[in-house]
């Protein structure tokens, strides 16, 4: 038979459950014969010999096996391979053989690897894989007739249906103990059922009997993993039909996981990442949850579960990293290295001098503050990642033992990088990111349509795995990485940055600003063509591509709020000549911004972006200042959509732990005592209503606590406003800045009596 792997999931004992989309629109559920394994080593051949014959009850057979053990290894080691029959028992087999000898007795691989993973490795398999499948009686024989490099492939036609539970709350929060109101699902084609009637057991059986018609292979939820499916579990246990919640295709009821999530520390920022709930034949996205699909789309989270060897229901939730880390999994299987439970590549001693050469990071030339015409821009496209694949950057390829004299060195510290391994396997993985974006960015250049947009997610999803590549190779949990890598590539970078812009100089450019790999750059009279030749130019001497984005009409470097005389690299914004804002660190761009000030803000902008030179677009200051007083007056006369207004902050603690009461705090307490149960990196929602209380409850309201009655604090949203218009017109006009537009407010609207 023929079709694509739509999910796939063990089953005790020695089983692989596969589901495939057939060609006819209908799916299959398949069984194939297959365990995973643990592997073990030790120093001491008796060691294994014990754990061989003493824990024979814990496995179902075993074996003798050579493997590279570590990625630096130049020769195979004989490792005992524990074949398990049971997927849930690999973690605590693994925990027990390591408690049985002093530590470091024996050393433990392939543990924590997901056993669908590892079906999809050894089988040279993908999810959404156009296949053909025999049943054999030794299990699935495969014959792949897709290709993972592919950019022009077909996906079958999934059936999907969104769902959507609205509660009857007892109090102002929705509870658990709280009944099922309706229960709507929306289909993919368009449709809409409503379960309204009857009693809540009628609403919940409904929902089993729409969801066994409708037969989706993707169900949408959201919040669905931390509040919905866990809330019509509970729903059903108190109308005594558990046993009958079953909305997957493998036939089983519906259950809440134990553990209901976890918090994780993630680039400076404490996140929460709820238990996912699975539907086994189906693919559950939550919507709340996934990154991968809120970024770029169904078409972006197709591309990243078949490039890097997710399953779908995983991939929808996976954080980049772990994306990544499966695509450099899959690259270590085929080559016979085996994936250490506990990273084992240590960082190579350094000297004191030596730390002060590598421990710099990628490069920057500090901006020119303020406005300026005539810059263009030019970007290296996926340089990090390029510098990887093309200069062989890997755990176990830099500093390697066996190539002290390869003439493939590191700048400034003279490091070598192996020879003897033409491609490590982070180069591994990171060619298809960086191949396959290139090809997608070209047929986005000779397409239109669906079709460009198409081509267009799934290279912004591929975009996101490249930008993990870099941070993982210095990440101290990575299986490979180490921070000799993670140097390597600064070191490449700072060389790369550096000779792009002597050679800009060289031709008469100025650089205006440059952060790692982008530069931006202005020469009196030059013209777009001067630009092109000069990255033509800048790719022959770096051998690197770069892309030209085009020439400013004018940009604006911003100073620090804290020090006035201090740039800031990642806080920038301007028109291209062809109208096209460009827009980086600031209020619009972030995403705890209240839509109203984004709204206000973008709006400024766009009228700036008319503007043909700086002295035009200083000619328009008062008009945009208009804009402001128009937005400051919808707050002060409270007609702003409170929806508008609210602030989106991220917990770095549990509710009860804050030593400062600060709004967030506040808030979260707020909910905590509704009975809200709220974990470090969860977000919270909020509306300001009395910045000035000295009661820490009335000072800001939850959003979901949010009622006709709640008043927004309009004094404290204008002074707010006021500090986020200045940041685009302050730089035009000096007499911009947040006092001089509250001062105007009052000037203008406080004065002029338009207020009730």
């Amino acid at each position: 038979m023929r079709g694509w792997i739509l999910d796939l999931y063990t089953e005790s004992p020695g089983k692989m459950v596969v589901w495939l989309k057939l060609e006819n629109g209908e799916t299959r559920r398949l069984v194939d014969r297959w365990a995973p394994s643990i592997f073990a080593a030790s120093d001491s051949r008796q060691d294994l010999a014990d754990l061989e014959k003493g824990r024979a009850r814990d496995f179902s057979w075993s074996r003798r096996v050579t493997r590279y053990e570590r990625a630096t290894d130049r020769s195979e080691s004989e490792v005992l391979e524990l074949i398990v029959d049971d997927a849930k028992k690999l973690v605590p087999l693994a925990e027990s053989v390591e408690r049985s000898r002093p530590f470091g007795a024996y050393r433990l691989y392939n543990v924590d690897v997901p056993p669908e993973q590892m079906y999809l490795y050894e089988n040279d398999l993908f999810p959404l894989a156009y296949c053909e499948v025999s049943e054999t009686r030794d299990g699935l024989s495969w014959d792949i007739q897709d290709d993972v490099w592919a950019c022009q492939y077909e996906v079958p036609g999934l059936r999907s249906v969104e769902v959507e539970v609205a509660v009857e709350k007892s109090g102002k929060m929705a509870k658990v103990s709280d009944p099922v109101g309706s229960i709507s699902l929306k289909g993919g084609d368009g449709s809409v059922s409503r379960l309204d009637g009857g009693s809540e057991r009628d609403r919940i059986l409904g929902l089993v009997e729409e969801v066994r018609r409708l037969d989706p292979d993707l169900v949408f939820t959201s919040d669905g993993d931390a509040f919905v499916l866990p809330y019509l579990v509970s729903r059903a246990a108190a109308n005594g039909v558990s046993e009958r919640l079953v909305i997957d295709r493998e036939g089983g009821a519906l259950e809440a996981p134990a553990k209901k999530g976890s918090s994780y520390f993630s680039y400076g920022k404490i996140l929460f990442k709820p238990s996912a709930m699975k539907l086994r034949g189906r693919v559950h996205l939550d919507k709340s949850s996934s990154f991968v699909h809120r970024e770029s789309g169904l078409e972006g989270f197709y591309e990243v579960s078949r490039v890097c060897r997710l399953p779908l229901h995983t991939a929808s939730r996976a954080s980049i990293g772990k994306a990544l880390s499966s695509l450099q999994f899959y690259h270590a299987t085929k080559e016979g290295i085996l994936i250490p439970w506990k990273p084992v590549l240590a960082e190579s001693f350094k000297s004191r001098a030596e730390l002060l050469v590598a421990d710099r990071g990628g490069f920057v030339f500090e901006p020119e503050l303020g406005v300026h015409e005539g810059v263009g821009e030019l970007d290296f496209s996926s340089l990090y990642p390029s510098i990887m694949m093309r200069k062989n950057i890997s755990a176990e390829t830099v500093r390697c033992s066996c190539c002290p004299d390869s003439a493939n060195r590191i700048p400034e510290l003279d490091w070598n990088v192996c020879e003897r391994r033409p491609e490590g396997i982070v180069p591994k993985a990171v060619k298809i990111i960086v191949e396959k974006r290139m090809k997608y960015k070209r047929l986005e250049e000779v397409t239109r349509g669906e079709e460009r947009a198409r081509y267009e997610s799934r290279r912004n999803a591929l975009k996101w795995v490249g930008v993990a590549t870099f941070g993982y190779l210095g990440f101290n949990n990575a299986k490979f990485g180490r921070i000799d890598a993670h140097i390597g590539v600064c070191a490449w970078d700072r060389k790369v940055l550096v000779d792009a812009a002597r050679v800009a100089e060289r031709r008469g450019f100025r650089v205006m600003h440059g952060i790692v790999d982008s530069l931006w750059l202005k020469k009196t009279g030059a013209t777009k063509e001067d630009f092109e030749k000069l990255r033509r130019e800048i790719e022959a001497e770096t051998k690197f591509a770069i892309s030209f984005e085009g020439v400013y009409k004018w940009i604006v470097f911003l100073p620090s709020k804290v020090n006035a005389g201090v740039p800031v690299l990642n806080q920038y914004f301007g028109a291209y000549r062809d109208g096209r804002l460009k827009v980086r660190g600031i209020e619009a761009r972030r995403h705890d911004t209240p839509p109203f000030f984004s709204k206000c803000q973008l709006e400024i902008l766009e009228l700036l972006a008319g503007a043909r030179s700086v002295e035009e677009a200083k000619g328009m200051v008062d008009h945009c200042v208009g804009v402001f007083l128009a937005h400051a007056r919808e707050l002060l006369e409270h007609r702003a959509p409170i929806g508008g207004l609210v602030f989106t902050r991220n917990l770095s603690k549990k509710p009860g732990e804050y030593a400062n009461r600060s709004l967030t705090s506040s808030v979260a307490d707020q909910l905590a005592r509704e009975g809200v149960e709220l974990h470090a990196g969860e977000a919270v929602q909020y509306v300001i209503t009395d910045y000035e209380s000295k009661s820490p409850s009335k000072r800001a309201v939850p959003f979901e606590l949010v009622d006709e009655k709640t008043v927004y604090d309009a004094k404290r949203y204008v002074e707010l406003l006021a500090e986020t218009c200045s940041t685009v017109l302050k730089p035009f006009r000096d007499d911009c800045s947040a006092e001089r537009l509250l001062q105007a407010v009052d000037g203008e609207i406080l004065h002029a009596g338009t207020l009730a």
